[in-house]
């Protein structure tokens, strides 16, 4: 019975994992994804520039800018914005877990900042990713970090391309 305990444990808790989703983006599914444990809201809110970004040929940007406004609740405010060649969004992000939120039907992950909050990274299971500062020329080494970090959760950060103004 004792040499019974092991392998049957293994066999319940192989069940209860299912496989991967798909790639559909620049993400490998396989690698696990991390959130922000212990983000400080009031000094990530605020408006925030794009500066890297998976563009899609002849693109510029996605989003342009984002501004993250938080609600007593938890919730998120978010405005998408202006970009020339993206179709920015504007609305209420649920909070679905810590540094977690659902916004126009997918999760939006807040995947790392630094200490100073002037860049982060942001991404959705997905596969899309942003990095974003507080300036259009954020320090090169915050922006290496950011693209490390994105890298350490699966994003493929040689697609990643600097985000243009016109």
């Amino acid at each position: 019975m004792r040499g019974l305990i092991a392998p049957l444990t293994f066999a319940l808790l192989s069940a209860c994992v299912s496989a991967p989703p798909p790639a559909t983006g620049f993400r490998d599914p396989t690698v696990p994804m991390r959130a922000v444990a212990a983000l400080d809201m009031d000094q990530f809110a605020g408006r925030w520039q794009e500066v890297q970004t998976y563009l899609p040929a002849g693109a510029s940007c996605l989003l342009g800018g984002v501004t993250f406004a938080p609600q007593s609740n938890g919730d998120l405010t978010v405005i998408e914005g202006p970009c020339a060649d993206g179709k920015p969004r504007n609305g209420l992000a649920r909070r679905i877990g810590p540094s977690r939120y659902m916004f126009g039907g997918e999760e939006l992950w807040l995947i790392w900042a630094d200490f100073e909050y002037s860049v982060a990274a942001i991404g959705t299971p997905n596969g899309r990713a942003h990095i974003i500062a507080r300036s259009l020329n954020p320090p090169a080494d915050k922006v290496a970090a950011a693209r490390e970090i994105l890298d350490w959760v699966g994003y493929d950060v040689t697609k990643l391309a600097p985000a243009r103004r016109r």
